[in-house]
């Protein structure tokens, strides 16, 4: 007997009969397929959610951040900077870019009054202008529009261009672009970036290798920092010419509980040249500074070191000044107080009477500044002529006094510990003597002494008494 082949009924019927476990099996297999498919849907889904929420609705929101905090960024500078003013002429904020303009001005006094005593060549004070256009947004896409855009999360990522106004309805930009990166918390990265380029204005030349300079700051903390090169420039034209050798500066600042900053900066200059007609050329072969800054227990301690060397001025040539100075020990909050008070006098009609309403004022911080003590040093002050080398020391030492009822600068004195030793070539102090002879009294009176090709003086004080040369010399302290 020949069986027939199974029909399709008959194939789903003995399906159907199978056993009941092995159904449940088949079934549990089929929701778990369905589950991690549509686990893979629903984050999938969940992403783009979130991906449309920070492309497409962060912006609007983190734009009016940004302008916050460009607005608290520009007061941080302002502050750290008391001879200009920041304004905002405007600031236009959308949804994805903000456009903002503001004007960098000197303030009253100092610097501006010698453009406004020049009152023919410009009719206001020159200033700065920034142009900015700002892209905001958590991934701020569309600033891969432009140069140096990047998808680096941010409040805000901006380009900047630099006018200055004349002041006599002349603009002039100046070559570069600032970027600017402001983080989630606020801190800001700026980076002035030029390519190398010439340009010609006021029948001038202009040429440039380039130049990149970093500033970070954070108003939260008040920390700032810098580091950066400006490649060698030059100003040319047919009456003589600029010329600059590049600028290396690196430095960072922490603001203190005394509101001014502490930290270190190292700057190095290259050679500077500026001839003007026939005139002598001035100028010098290289310039370098650094200096630190702390506070330890409510005193300040800082040091700096400057050196210029093969400096060129009207006759004279290869002039070179080194200065170390150290200052340890300065009480902060007195000091803070005794230079707030001078900085609030700053630029009185009447010097004289200010000075005279500043002492009262400042009387019981001076007394706490000189009685709590410090140190002064000068471990090296050398000026190089081509008649010689005349190097100098000076040490300043005023240890803590115990406080008392009533101040006395004679006693002081009597606890102030200094010493100068100077040295100077025989041929430098002669021409001295020819332009002024009564600078021949120090040797006649024995506080200089020659010794070979030099004039020494070797001054110590202590307790009242001063010996010079090995010679004493009582001071007369209670007529003080």
């Amino acid at each position: 007997m020949v069986m027939a082949e199974p029909t399709d009924f008959q194939a789903a019927r003995a399906q159907s009969q199978r056993r009941p476990e092995q159904r449940c099996r088949a079934s549990i297999a089929g929701i778990n397929r369905y589950k991690r498919r549509f686990g893979v849907n629903r984050w999938f889904v969940a992403s783009l959610i979130t991906l449309a929420v920070i492309v497409l609705v962060s912006p609007g929101i983190v734009g009016r951040l940004a302008e916050k905090s460009v607005e608290e960024n520009l007061d941080f500078v302002a502050s750290e900077n008391d001879d200009v003013v920041i304004t905002t002429e405007h600031f236009d904020r959308g949804w994805f870019t903000s456009e903002g303009r503001h004007r960098i001005e000197l303030r009253e006094g100092g610097v501006r009054a010698l453009f406004e005593n020049d009152a023919d060549e410009h009719e206001r004070i020159p200033s700065l202008i920034i142009d900015t256009h700002i892209d905001h947004g958590l991934i701020p896409v569309t600033s891969l529009s432009r140069d140096s855009g990047s998808l680096k999360p941010s409040l805000a990522s901006a380009v900047s261009t630099i006018t200055l106004d004349l002041g006599n309805g002349e603009l002039f930009e100046i070559p570069g672009k600032i970027y600017t990166d402001v983080g989630l918390t606020g801190e800001t990265a700026f980076r002035f970036l030029l390519q190398a380029g010439s340009r010609k204005f006021d029948n001038k030349t202009a040429e440039w290798q380039g130049a990149d300079v970093t500033v970070h700051t954070n108003p939260a903390t008040g920390s700032v920092s810098l580091k950066g090169d400006v490649l060698p420039w030059s100003i040319l034209d047919e009456h003589g010419s600029v010329r600059f050798g590049g600028m290396t500066i690196e430095g960072s600042q922490e603001k203190s509980p005394y509101d001014f900053g502490t930290g270190s900066m190292q700057l190095e200059l290259g050679r500077v040249d500026i001839e003007n007609g026939n005139s002598p050329g001035t100028g010098f072969n290289k310039l370098s500074f650094n200096a630190s800054s702390e506070i330890d227990g409510g005193r300040v301690n800082a040091a700096s070191k400057f050196d210029i060397s093969g400096i060129r001025a009207l006759d004279f040539e290869n002039i070179d000044v080194a200065m170390d100075l150290v200052l340890n020990g300065l009480d902060a909050l007195s000091f803070h107080n005794i230079a707030q008070a001078l900085k609030n006098s700053h630029g009185s009609a009447d010097p004289e009477s200010a000075m005279e309403e500043l002492y009262p004022v400042i009387a019981a911080d001076l007394q706490k500044f000189l009685t709590t003590g410090f140190e002064i040093r000068i471990d090296r002050f050398d000026l190089t002529l081509p008649s010689g080398k005349v190097t100098t020391k000076l040490r300043f030492d005023l240890p803590a006094t115990a406080p008392t009822a009533e101040f006395s600068w004679p006693a002081l004195l009597l606890v102030l510990d200094a010493s100068a030793d100077i040295r100077l070539p025989v041929e430098l102090f002669n021409m001295v003597q020819e332009m002024s002879p009564e600078a021949g009294t120090l040797v006649a009176m024995g506080f200089l002494q020659k010794d070979g090709d030099f004039y020494e003086m070797r001054a110590e004080y202590a307790k009242g008494l001063l010996i010079v040369n090995g010679a004493p010399l009582p001071m007369p302290l209670s007529g003080f």
